[in-house]
Formats: structure tokens, C-alpha cells, sequence
């Protein structure tokens, strides 16, 4: 009996031992889950908070002020990305000799002309100076009564984007987030669109207004005959083999014996030798396919030059009066290591009957760029947010040459470089005349 009892007991308390353990593991299991699903409640509403946070930044907080315009980041984007995309566009075939890789960060690539400023820069300036331009200009247009229906155009404009995203197979959402910017819907730009369409029909209405005159048209050709009239002319190049790392003497050597086969093949072409055979013969090994005189074209010929487009180098060579068709020079390029050998072929005045148009075209744009010039004044950029970096890049050039001054000092230079004003140029009234094109 004892024994039996000592085996109940023990067999009762060991069952309840093994209760517990299980009960306990369940609670462990249950605090475990609900911590899991707390985080990613708490997840989900960050995240939720985060976007509601940046879509109200975008939407209805100031970006930027320009004059008394207040810009909003969708505005912004709607033009940064429009002449961003744009300009990738039209330049598709020299991105790489301009070294931007649209795969990388715009960000984390320095701008061909301006190692300080990125490509985002680049493009942010152009985004503010457009901005500017509309803003100025449909204030004046509407300060002098300019009225302008823009239903038609706008409908012309919609219309291509919808041919566009139809063609691209993408969701119209898509297609407005990617090419305008992350909060950018058609009801969203729509007003941004049709006051650059005001801008648009009122700058063509100024440039009718300042049309230029036959006698202004005739004094501006006499005063600058050489930025019109026109010259065919070719030009070879002969590169030395110079290495890198080449001696002043090495490199002078080098060229002296370019320049005297240049000479030579000057000399070979005054004496009744065919061009193309001799621009073969001289070639590289590496560049005889181009200049192969079974080619159809020849890549050495330059047609309709200008004092604008002509290295001056030899422009004057080419332009004198008394130049005659195969008239032949070689010029020595101590910079690029090279001769060039130019030939000229013919000049061609500009004929003022037919082509006057042009010179009545730049005519008009000069003034209205300067009238355009005149208003920006009143147009200043206000940036308290610091959000355009190009405009503080010198301030902060000029800070880390001095990165020993006091921390008082350089406090005071932060703040005020993030209040400052910037008064932008209209130089790139030609890229706002283009923002709006059919994607």
C-alpha cells in the first residue's frame, strides 16, 4: 500500500510537472507570435507614415519659392524630369563621350564642364532657370492683357502621352511617375502643363512683336558677314605617336616628324594627286577603313561652316578673299599632339533674299531674351530647405579652403548660405523652349 501511494503521488505530481513545461512552452510560442506581428504592425505603419509624410511634403509644402511663386516638389519634378529626359533624348549618342551613365546615380556623377557640379546639378539648374522663365513670363502676359486659349494644345499634349504609354505596354501611372516625377499624376500636372503652353504662345507673340525690319536685317549681315556666310571646306587630321609619359623633347620629335609627313601630303595633293587615295595612304592602320576611297562618303568633308562652327585655328585662313577651290595648309596643334591638314573647297555669301529669315530670327530672340533678362530681376529663388545643391557649391568650395576657421564663424557662413537668395540667368531660355515636347 505504502509503495502504491508513493507511486500515485509521485506519478500525480510528475504529470503536473509535465504540464506546466507544456503550458509554458505554449505561452512562449504565443508572446513570440504576437511580438512578431507587432513588429510588422509597427513596420507597416512607419512605412505608412513615411509615405503619407513625403507625399504631404510633395504635394502641398513649399519646395522652393521663385518671386512670390511658391513651388511645390511635384512642380519641381515635373520640370527637372521633363528636361532631364529630354535632354537624354536628344543626346542618346554622345552620353558616353560626355561621360554620363544613365544606369549610375546623376548624383555621383561630376558634370563634363563643371567638375564641381554633378549631372543632377546640372539639370536642377536648368529646372530652376525654366521655372523662372514661365513664372515671369505669364505674369507679364497677364500684367498686359495677353489672352491665350490653351484647350487645343493642351489636348494635342495629353494626346501624345497616352499614344506613348499605349505604345509602351505600361500602366499610365507608371509611365507619369517615370517621366515626371514620384507623385506626378495627369491631374497633377495639368496645371503646370498649360501654364507652360501660356508661356509658350505669349514668347512666339513677343517674338512676333520684335520681328526684325529688311534694313535691320541688311546692317546686321554687313556688320558680321562671317557669322552667315558659309564655307565647304576638309579636313585631315595626322596625330603623333606621343605616349603618355613622353619627354617635352620626345613629343616635340614626334610632331616634327608629323608635320613634315603632313607637308608631304600637302605637297603630293598640290601636285595633282587624288585626295582620297593620299588621306588612305597617310592613314593610321587602325583608321584606313574609314578613309577607304571606296567608301561612298568622305569623311574629311566640312559643308556650310562659320566663324562659329571653324576652329580659329584656320578660319581666317579659310575665309580670305583670295582663297581658291584646293588652296592647301597644314596647321601644327601643339595641344593635341597633331598636324591637320585643311583644303579649301568654297565660299558661299549669304544670300539675303532667301535666307534672311535666320538673321530675322536671331534678331527677334536677342531682344526677347533680353526683355526676358529684364523681368528675372524681380524673380529671385528662395531655397530655405537647401534643396539645390548647385547653389551653395562655391560657398562650400571656399569653406574647405578655410576648415580651420572658428565653429562660431562657420556656423554663422551655414546659416547664412541656406538662407541666400540666388538671382538666376535666363541663359537657358533655348532649353525652356523646348521643356514641353511630345514624350
Amino acid at each position: 500500500m505504502g509503495t502504491s501511494s508513493k507511486a500515485n503521488h509521485s506519478s500525480v505530481f510528475g504529470a503536473g510537472a509535465s504540464g506546466n513545461r507544456k503550458k509554458g512552452t505554449e505561452q512562449k510560442k504565443d508572446w513570440t507570435f504576437w511580438f512578431i506581428v507587432g513588429v510588422i504592425v509597427v513596420f507597416a505603419v512607419v512605412v505608412v507614415c513615411v509615405y503619407f509624410v513625403k507625399r504631404y511634403n510633395a504635394l502641398d509644402r513649399t519646395y522652393i519659392k521663385v518671386g512670390d511663386h511658391e513651388v511645390t516638389k511635384v512642380e519641381f519634378d515635373y520640370y527637372y524630369n521633363t528636361i532631364t529626359n529630354n535632354f537624354l533624348s536628344q543626346n542618346s549618342d554622345s552620353l558616353l563621350f560626355m561621360g554620363l551613365d544613365t544606369s549610375s546615380p546623376l548624383d555621383e556623377q561630376a558634370y563634363i564642364y563643371d567638375s564641381n557640379m554633378t549631372w543632377a546639378d546640372y539639370f536642377t539648374q536648368n529646372a530652376v532657370s525654366a521655372i523662372q522663365t514661365v513664372k515671369a513670363l505669364n505674369d507679364d502676359a497677364a500684367a498686359q492683357g495677353f489672352e491665350y486659349d490653351v484647350t487645343s494644345d493642351y489636348d494635342t499634349y495629353m494626346s501624345a502621352i497616352d499614344s506613348t504609354i499605349s505604345s509602351q505596354g505600361v500602366s499610365a501611372s507608371y509611365y507619369y511617375e517615370h517621366a515626371f516625377g514620384e507623385f506626378a499624376t495627369e491631374k497633377r500636372i495639368e496645371p503646370f502643363v498649360k501654364e507652360y503652353l501660356t508661356y509658350e504662345a505669349y514668347y512666339n507673340q513677343l517674338i512676333e512683336d520684335n520681328a526684325a525690319t529688311d534694313e535691320e536685317v541688311q546692317e546686321a549681315y554687313e556688320a558680321d558677314p562671317e557669322s552667315y556666310d558659309t564655307i565647304d571646306y576638309r579636313l585631315y587630321s595626322m596625330p603623333a605617336d606621343v605616349e603618355d609619359d613622353a619627354t617635352d623633347e620626345e613629343r616635340e620629335a614626334a610632331l616634327d616628324e608629323v608635320e613634315e609627313r603632313a607637308n608631304e601630303m600637302a605637297d603630293r595633293f598640290s601636285d595633282g594627286e587624288d585626295w582620297r587615295e593620299l588621306c588612305y595612304e597617310y592613314a593610321r592602320e587602325s583608321a584606313k577603313d574609314s578613309y577607304d576611297p571606296e567608301n561612298e562618303s568622305d569623311p574629311t568633308v566640312v559643308t556650310g561652316g562659320t566663324s562659329a562652327t571653324i576652329s580659329s585655328n584656320y578660319f581666317d585662313w579659310l575665309s580670305d578673299d583670295s582663297r581658291q577651290a584646293n588652296d592647301i595648309m597644314v596647321y601644327r596643334d601643339e595641344s593635341n599632339d597633331a598636324c591637320f591638314i585643311v583644303v579649301f573647297d568654297s565660299k558661299t555669301p549669304y544670300d539675303l533674299e532667301t535666307d534672311s529669315s535666320d538673321i530675322a530670327g536671331t534678331l527677334a530672340t536677342e531682344r526677347v531674351t533680353e526683355y526676358i533678362n529684364g523681368l528675372l530681376g524681380d524673380y529671385e529663388v528662395i531655397d530655405d530647405g537647401h534643396h539645390l545643391n548647385y547653389l551653395y557649391i562655391n560657398d562650400e568650395t571656399d569653406t574647405s579652403d578655410t576648415a580651420d576657421t572658428e565653429e562660431t564663424a562657420d556656423s554663422k557662413e551655414t546659416s547664412d548660405t541656406q538662407n541666400q537668395t540666388v538671382d538666376s540667368s535666363a541663359s537657358e531660355t533655348e532649353e525652356t523652349e523646348t521643356l514641353v515636347e511630345s514624350e
